[in-house]
């Protein structure tokens, strides 16, 4: 950028510096002045006094003898010599003679010297005295007595113009010294410093934003020990620092800090230019590139039970094995967590991929001690291929992640611990899925659900026993099965906010039927994170506080699975529900892993038998009546699920089970019907008191 010439440290410092120059030269001028000054009076009266002493004689005679003529000749002599005036007086003041030169006009700056140099009318006095008679018979001054006076005034014009021709001639020198001096020292600055600043300015505006590193800037020639050089050096230090921290950053912004691998942005670059790559291959085989997505099982265990020290240190020994498995083309990145993903650049196809994860694997298998713990670790691979045929649309590299992270969900849905290949199935279940999640969450906030109630019955006397209330819910006009949209709920952590709405909704149908009709048992299901929630207790409390609901109408409903899952976390919570008065049923009993120990201690009201087993009778009754005869002895009530035959029915009545659960007692009914049938049950007998 061009610097205006008005503006630039060339006419500042050029400015500036004569300006110095001439206020300096000037106070010494001044001072010059007035040294002379002072040099210009004493000369003028020194003069005088020299011709004072030459005509000391004939001037002393004059007054001696009284001789006027004579008085007048000394006295002209001595004005045309370089007196203003002069006169001689005797001794008792009586002039004898005087003498002036006629006054000439003075210009103003004549005047305005004339009273510089002399401020008074200065004149030299001079006592004449006897003259004495010498040997030739001539006179000569002796040391008689005063015989007059000479009065001598000095021609302060003279002196003025003398002075002012001096001052004129100084003035003009003066100047141009004065100039040359200002402009030597602008050359001097300028060749010391603005010459430098506008190379280093160059210099600087040729350094490239975008890359400042590596540009260090020269100094300039003699400058390599002063100010300059101690400026350009600390700069090019300062750009040495901002290579470091470029670098630094740009690792940062690729790369993970724990594991060192490439991160979620240059993975994506990476593989941007693998798709390139593929996409411009002449030979589909030779340009055909695998995307793995690679997700660690069960790793939350790890983190939970060794803590996040070990987790750590299991993902940096887990990068070395994913990065030690494939070739040095390839790119090994971590998404987050434990999620990693391999992009394989050139591969002949589906089986040499399958064959590199299958190498994955039992990398990951064979990892068995980190630290000084043991572990086993598994993961679930998800592949997808490009180009594949059938996949249609060419995806781009964010494309081609959701690819392989459907598949990756397909391995980890079987089981884990194995590989498998994307297909467009997985996209439309994905798809789906999460279509149903985006309504899930829009139901939620509007409340858009409804529950209805399944009746219960005694097995022998066919008496209503109770409701087991379900959630339903249409999306986009059409009923969505629980069993799709729990399991949705489940992974988003809407549960609490559905589970809480239908226990508010059944605690508040559960108090209008007791207090219009009788009081009839509502049975709620609870999720797990329902139960592991700490808070969940004190919800159950407050919501029966809140609808006035007797805690004996309510029935908390929880899979085995759930409950064994994790026993002593979840014990404290049934016991502060038993403690309310809640009663708490096992749901499904009998598809899980239940300890009879823990059993015994569980305070539990009721085991449901799975509809599985009941589906089974009366042809193959082992587990159903071994779970009948274990509520007996346990003094625990028994509810079997899914009867839909006269067969069942008469069996579980025979069998000694407790109530009845199925189509062929009633399908699920809206809250109308339901209540309908509660007061149907109870038009024939006196009310029930309810209990508190």
């Amino acid at each position: 950028m061009a610097i205006p010439v008005l503006r630039s440290l060339t006419l500042k410092q050029a400015i500036h510096a004569v300006l110095a120059a001439f206020v300096i030269g000037l106070t010494i001028t001044a001072a010059e002045f007035a040294w002379t000054a002072t040099r210009e009076r004493a000369t003028a009266l020194a003069q005088v006094r020299d011709v004072v002493a030459l005509v000391d004689g004939p001037a002393a005679s004059a007054a001696w003898l009284i001789d006027a003529e004579l008085a007048g000749q000394v006295l002209q002599g001595m004005v045309r010599a370089n007196a203003a005036w002069a006169e001689i007086r005797l001794g008792d003041g009586t002039l004898l003679a005087r003498r002036e030169r006629p006054p000439k006009p003075a210009s103003l700056l004549e005047r305005g010297a004339t009273a510089l140099l002399f401020v008074d009318r200065p004149v030299v006095t001079h006592d004449l005295m006897t003259p004495a008679t010498g040997l030739a018979g001539g006179l000569r001054a002796g040391d008689g007595a005063r015989v007059g006076q000479l009065v001598v005034g000095i021609d302060t014009g003279r002196a003025a113009s003398g002075f002012l021709a001096y001052v004129s001639a100084a003035l003009l020198a003066g100047t141009l010294r004065n100039l040359l001096i200002g402009l030597a020292m602008a050359a001097v600055f300028h060749r010391l410093l603005t010459r430098p600043l506008l190379q280093i300015g160059r210099a600087v505006a040729r350094i490239d934003p975008e890359k400042p590193y590596g540009q260090p800037l020269a100094v300039p020639r003699g400058h390599a020990d002063d100010e300059l050089g101690f400026v350009i050096a600390r700069f090019n230090q300062t750009l040495t620092l901002l290579e470091h921290e470029h670098d630094e950053l740009r690792r940062l912004a690729t790369r993970c800090p724990l594991t060192g691998l490439a991160n979620r942005a240059l993975l994506l670059d990476r593989l941007d230019h693998a798709i390139e790559l593929a996409n411009r291959a002449r030979e589909p085989d030779a340009g055909r590139l695998a995307v793995l997505y690679v997700d660690l099982d069960r790793f939350k265990r790890v983190n939970d039970s060794l803590g996040h020290g070990i987790g750590d240190l299991l993902l940096c020994r887990v990068a070395e094995r994913l990065g030690a498995s494939v070739r040095r083309c390839d790119t090994v990145g971590r998404l987050g967590g434990d999620e990693f993903l391999v992009v394989l650049e050139r591969v002949a196809d589906r089986d040499e991929a399958a064959m590199v994860a299958q190498r994955l694997l039992d990398g990951l298998s064979s990892l068995r001690e980190v630290g000084e713990h043991r572990v086993h670790l598994t993961a679930s691979i998800g592949i997808a291929v490009h180009p594949e045929a059938g996949n249609g649309d060419a995806p781009d590299a964010t494309g081609l992640m959701r690819m392989a992270d459907s598949a990756m969900q397909a391995a980890k849905a079987a089981g884990g611990d194995r590989f498998v290949f994307y297909t467009r199935e997985m996209t439309d279940r994905a798809e789906t899925r999460l279509r149903l999640e985006s309504g899930l969450r829009e139901a939620v906030a509007s409340r858009a659900f409804e529950l209805v109630y399944q009746p219960k019955i005694e097995a022998a006397g066919g008496r209503l026993t109770g409701f087991e209330a379900l959630i339903r819910w249409r999306h986009e006009g059409t009923a969505v099965s629980p069993a799709d949209f729990i399991p949705v709920a489940e992974d988003t952590g809407l549960i609490i906010e559905i589970g809480r709405w239908v226990l508010e909704e059944a605690c508040r149908t559960a108090t209008r039927w007791a207090l219009d009709h009788g009081p009839v048992p509502v049975a709620v299901n609870v999720s797990a994170r329902q139960l592991a929630d700490p808070g969940f207790a004190r919800l159950v409390e407050q919501v029966l506080q809140r609808h006035g609901t007797p805690p004996n109408l309510l029935e908390l409903e929880i899979t085995e699975t759930v409950i064994m899952k994790d026993v002593r976390h979840h014990l404290p919570t049934l016991n502060r529900l038993r403690d309310l008065g809640v009663r708490i049923a096992i749901d499904d009993f009998g598809t899980g892993y239940s300890s009879l120990a823990y059993l015994r201690q569980l305070p539990v009201d009721v085991l449901k038998i799975d509809r599985s087993f009941v589906n089974d009778l009366p042809h193959a009754p082992d587990i159903a009546s071994t779970v009948i005869a274990l509520a007996q002895r346990l003094l625990l009530s028994t509810v079997a699920e899914g009867v839909e035959t006269a067969e069942q029915r008469h069996w579980l009545a025979e069998a000694g089970c407790d109530c009845l659960q199925g189509y062929l007692i009633s399908r699920p009914l809206a809250a109308e019907a339901a209540e309908a049938m509660v007061m149907t049950a109870f038009a024939r007998t006196e009310p029930l008191p309810m209990t508190a």
